[in-house]
């Protein structure tokens, strides 16, 4: 009897490990998936996934080499990693519930002018962006990310596009605060440190590793970093230097040509 007894409660135990799993709330689906991608988190360790699986709060995703993984979350928002990305959802709640995707926003009647050379160019300042409080008090929508690796594209969803605190991603070197958005951000590589582009910009013995690289698709994002606050708009490309320089290219990098992201919104399979 005690045998069984010991036996029963180590089932029990194992039994509510996936049912605590399953009682968490979805932050994003797997919406297309080429490769190999995984999600891990301190709790539940590696899992390989798949398209259709869930990813939570607080889990870090992985994609390797030659593999896309695009997650819509369940605001309507949409992240498509590039191969060789580690993103971490640091703090995603959505209390308004699920939506489908918001319609864009109306565009200025006038398109913003094409960015001048880097020699001429003077990033347009704005009120530094608030970090957002990721307090965990129940009601509060919010949506904050981490680049750790590589790069994505993203379409904004509802969260943050009232509040725009409510939304944030960090990466190596800058903050991302948007204003309702289609935007890009690469974390610099040994490919982008070599591209034309980039290097007839950078400064005399200025490495560009480990900087990032943006640019905006569709209406505009903040870029908050040691430099200052910079809003880079729709055509624009911006380079962030390690050091905080904050640098517009006049054309798009050849890496970025060579090796394009597809909208997330229209790319799942």
């Amino acid at each position: 009897m005690k045998f069984s007894r010991r036996i029963l409660g180590a089932a029990l135990l194992l039994l509510s490990l996936p049912a605590a799993a399953a009682a968490a709330t979805p932050a994003a689906n797997v919406t297309l998936l080429t490769g190999r991608g995984t999600a891990s988190s301190a709790e539940s360790g590696i899992r390989t996934l798949a398209k259709g699986d869930a990813v939570y709060s607080g889990e870090v995703i992985h994609s390797s080499a030659n593999s896309y993984v695009d997650l819509k979350f369940s605001d309507g928002g949409y992240f498509l990693l590039r191969p060789n990305s580690r993103f971490h959802v640091v703090d995603f709640a959505n209390h308004s519930g699920t939506v489908d995707t918001p319609a864009p926003e109306p565009k200025p009647a006038t398109p913003p002018a094409p960015a001048a050379p880097p020699a001429a160019a003077a990033p347009t300042p704005v009120a530094p962006l608030a970090v957002a409080q990721q307090d965990t008090q129940s009601g509060v929508s919010r949506a904050f990310f981490s680049l750790l690796k590589g790069g994505f594209r993203s379409i904004s969803g509802a969260i943050g596009k009232i509040n725009h605190d409510d939304y944030q991603v960090t990466t190596p070197v800058a903050t991302i605060g948007i204003r309702g958005t289609d935007y890009l951000v690469v974390i610099c590589d040994a490919t982008c440190a070599t591209d034309p582009q980039i290097a007839a910009v950078l400064p005399p013995g200025i490495n560009p590793l480990g900087g990032i690289v943006a640019t905006v698709y569709a209406h505009s994002i903040v870029v908050t970093d040691a430099g200052g606050t910079v809003t880079l708009l729709e055509g624009q490309y911006l380079l962030v230097l390690p050091d905080g320089t904050n640098i517009l290219l006049p054309l798009e990098p050849h890496f970025l040509q060579a090796d394009p992201t597809p909208n997330p919104a229209t790319c799942a399979g």
